[in-house]
């Protein structure tokens, strides 16, 4: 995720408030993107690439992975950042 999307998408979170959930889609390859998105105020991250690959690697036991893979690597990234929980994410775990 750029610097300049990233902006992007917190203005548009910002603009919408509570009116909406916004939801992240593009670019999430990693626990670290979900953790920046989330950081960012999205309310959940689409993962589509990763569940693809996993699912051609591997059919449903290869999705699997890819999700725990995903999950580990955000639970890893949670606690690097001192948070604990999801709902503890937010945008003072960003390096502005």
């Amino acid at each position: 995720m750029s610097a300049e999307s990233s902006a992007t998408f917190f203005q548009t979170v910002d603009a919408v408030g509570s009116q909406i959930e916004v939801l992240f889609d593009g670019g999430i390859r990693s626990g670290q993107d979900v953790m920046r998105a989330l950081a960012l105020g999205a309310k959940s991250c689409m993962i589509g690439r990763a569940y693809a690959y996993g699912l051609g690697a591997g059919g449903q036991a290869g999705v699997e992975k890819a999700i725990d893979i995903i999950r580990k690597e955000l639970l890893t990234t949670m606690g690097l950042c001192g948070v604990n929980t999801i709902a503890e994410i937010d945008d003072h775990v960003l390096a502005v």
